[in-house]
């Protein structure tokens, strides 16, 4: 027997809940007559690749490659099972307490994008896409309000970007004038597929109160993920505990759109590792970003610092392990430009290695920058003539300051190259 979806987020919605037993009978939220179905000795087919059943009937793993198979016991002795083969074994997938929630999906690589746009389509918002292991190969996946795609882990399942879509992976629609709210992508891998690819971004869009968690964001054409600006209000995203690992562009970008150059403000970036993206390894356009906790290693290979601070009020740095190997680059650039002041920027308690340029370096472009506050950092070099702090440019430097901060090895006598405006105190 089987069942369509309609029939099926019907059945787990209203009084019949799906449990290591037998359907009750019901209406449900969507109102359609709930018709009572036999006990699970019966297998039921939810989707092309989706089955319900007893485990005596699940066939052998080599025969039924790419489908979850959710297998129960009638007599309710043992918990629910959801299992997906690879062709050579029956592997163990997330379930919760054997009940489906309303708006939730499973999915395996054989459903692909398709399947994916077709259940955002028909059921955003508020869906939630589950991802069995496996590779799953396409472009251009647009999401709406209150979708969240959730992997089976960033090393188990991956979405891919085709060879030669030169597009972006995951994106939001027309990012440029509107956002889409309350998205949460989680333990994925994005894989931009650059060597076939030469344009595109792994993950584009206008997202507001959006969450991005344990997912690794690699080898992408252009940008890992860029935060756009929109006409809307673009606030209170979260990035934790992703890695963003040779990208040709930036590794994090916040701000402007392909379009036009709206900021994005209030982003949280925690305890995340960047490692060797071409372009700065998070670009700040934007106010009250925080980022912390998080290991840069050798970003910026062809151009930039490995954070970009540009035109920004009330950021903070903290708690970061940077590490720089260009006498030319600086591990943070704070600008202010194009009529734009920046202001209550905090650079605190982070580690600055290797071979660099600078530590901070500072740039009042025609603008001012006032309340910069670079205190307790440890800055280690044993190679060229860099500085603590390089301060540029014609705008005026009001109440910054150089505190408590730590420099050794090779910064010799001008380890600072500040005009006036700052205050130096109690450094090593």
């Amino acid at each position: 027997m089987s069942i369509d979806r309609r029939t099926y987020l019907a059945l787990v919605s209203g009084a019949g809940v799906f449990a290591a037993g037998s359907f009750d009978t019901g209406i449900g939220r969507f109102g359609v007559e709930q018709t009572a179905l036999m006990t699970l000795d019966t297998v039921y087919q939810i989707s092309p690749n989706y089955y319900v059943g007893p485990k005596t009937e699940r066939p052998p793993a080599s025969e039924a490659k790419g489908t979850i198979w959710e297998v129960t016991d009638p007599d309710s002795s043992r918990p629910t099972e959801r299992t997906l083969s690879d062709g050579n074994r029956w592997l163990s997938i997330s379930v919760t307490d054997g009940i489906r929630e309303p708006g939730e999906f499973y999915l395996t690589p054989d459903d692909g994008f398709e399947a994916m746009q077709t259940i955002i389509d028909q059921h955003a918002p508020n869906v939630l896409i589950r991802l069995a292991p496996g590779t799953y190969e396409g472009s251009d996946l647009v999401v709406e309000n209150g979708v969240s795609i959730v992997g089976s882990g960033p090393n188990a399942t991956t979405l891919k970007l085709a060879p030669g879509a030169n597009t972006d992976l995951l994106t939001t629609p027309t990012p440029a004038r509107r956002n889409v709210m309350s998205c949460c992508v989680r333990d994925i891998t994005f894989e931009g597929n650059s060597d076939t690819n030469d344009t595109g971004t792994l993950v584009y869009g206008a997202f507001w109160n959006s969450r991005f968690q344990n997912c690794f964001f690699r080898n992408s054409p252009e940008n890992g993920l860029w935060l756009a600006g929109s006409e809307s209000s673009t606030d209170d995203n979260y990035v934790n505990q992703c890695q963003f690992i040779n990208n040709r562009g930036d590794g994090i970008r916040g701000g402007s759109n392909r379009e036009a150059h709206p900021a994005v403000g209030v982003v949280r970036v925690d305890t995340n590792w960047f490692g060797h993206n071409d372009g700065p390894a998070i670009r700040v356009r934007g106010n009250a970003w925080k980022i912390t906790n998080s290991k840069l290693y050798h970003n910026a290979k062809q151009r930039g610092t490995s954070i970009q601070i540009d035109r920004s009020k009330f950021t903070a740095v903290s708690g970061c392990d940077s590490y720089v190997s260009r006498p030319d680059r600086a591990h943070i650039a704070i600008r202010a430009h194009s009529g734009v002041d920046c202001a209550s920027i905090q650079i605190k308690d982070n580690d600055f290695r290797g071979e660099f340029k600078a530590g901070v370096r500072c740039v009042a472009d025609g603008d001012d920058l006032r309340a910069i506050q670079i205190r307790g950092n440890t800055m280690y070099t044993d190679a060229g003539t860099p500085r603590g702090v390089l301060a540029e440019g014609d705008g005026v430097y009001q109440s910054c300051a150089f505190t408590d901060n730590i420099l050794s090895k090779e910064f010799g006598s001008r380890m600072l190259d500040l005009p006036d405006g700052w205050m130096i105190r109690d450094n090593l």
